[in-house]
């Protein structure tokens, strides 16, 4: 009887060793499933299933972080998003971070982080071109802009650069940042014209950040939405003669230079004058009333 309890004790402690044996096994050699990270190159949907009639959970911006286990030779993937999980198509994804290129619409700050205690850095001018790979949607984006990294408020950005802008702004044209003010109405004499006259004085300061290069002019005026010829208008009037711009000005990259032009002009106008760069391929309209 001894003998029979032994042996039998034995076969249990034997299949009891075995089991445990094959299931640390198991457990030890089962692999978990690969983890792949993507990014949205594209705006995105995330989806509810894999069907083609799925409904549509949400919108997904460009530059989101993802992470999947689906198996990289899937149409689509399943993935988790703002607290949802779903599918999204495998052709809107990449593996690297998009750059979005935009423009500044207004004159904008860049700051050195985005919280309340925000340094500003540097200003940026209205049709900067500016290259991002924040999550597009976000309420600040990080760019790099004259050398310096930091944040600019998304409110302050647009897919296109401005055709106009209001006399006061500062505008990027090509290798150079122009700013023409309000124009200062006044009446008296020019040295190309004889009599007093009624005449603007613009006030115009540009920047360089290219190479040296000659400054740009204003290639054109419309007066109450008429044709204006900047040209055959110009009044040089002797209050503002030694700091009319001379169109001929050369700047060196950093330098600036800052001046008038005078036009004969009667007051109560709307105006509009378009600046173009040396080469006749950035253009801007500055506008408003004197």
């Amino acid at each position: 009887m001894k003998t029979l309890f032994k042996k039998v004790s034995f076969v249990i402690i034997l299949a009891l060793t075995a089991s445990f044996l094959f299931h640390s096994d198991f457990t030890g050699t089962a692999k978990a499933a690969t983890s792949y990270t993507y990014y949205i190159k594209s705006t995105a949907n995330l989806y509810s299933s894999t069907k083609s009639n799925a409904k549509k959970l949400k919108s997904i911006p460009v530059n989101t972080k993802l992470t999947t286990t689906s198996a990289k030779k899937d149409k689509m993937y399943k993935v988790k998003f703002d607290g949802k999980t779903g599918y999204v198509y495998a052709s809107k994804l990449s593996t690297k971070l998009t750059n979005v290129t935009l423009y500044t619409k207004d004159n904008a700050n860049l700051y050195d982080n985005t919280s309340k205690k925000q340094i500003k850095l540097i200003s940026i001018p209205v049709n900067a071109k500016l290259a991002t790979q924040s999550v597009i949607g976000s309420k600040m984006y990080k760019v790099t802009y004259e050398g310096k990294s930091g944040y600019i408020y998304t409110s302050k950005l647009a897919s296109k650069k401005v055709s106009k802008v209001p006399f006061g702004k500062t505008v990027r044209v090509g290798n150079t940042t122009v700013k023409i003010d309000k124009p200062i109405n006044e009446y008296g004499e020019g040295y190309l014209m004889e009599g007093n006259h009624s005449y603007i004085a613009l006030p115009v300061t540009i920047t360089n950040y290219g190479s040296r290069d000659y400054i740009g002019w204003l290639s054109e005026g419309y007066v109450n939405n008429k044709y204006y010829d900047v040209f055959d208008n110009a009044y040089d009037a002797i209050d503002y003669e030694e700091n009319e711009l001379y169109p001929f000005t050369m700047l060196s990259k950093g330098k600036s230079v800052s001046g008038y032009i005078t036009l004969k002009m009667a007051k109560g106008k709307n105006l509009e004058f378009v600046y173009a760069d040396n080469y006749y391929e950035n253009f801007i309209t500055f506008y408003g009333k004197n």
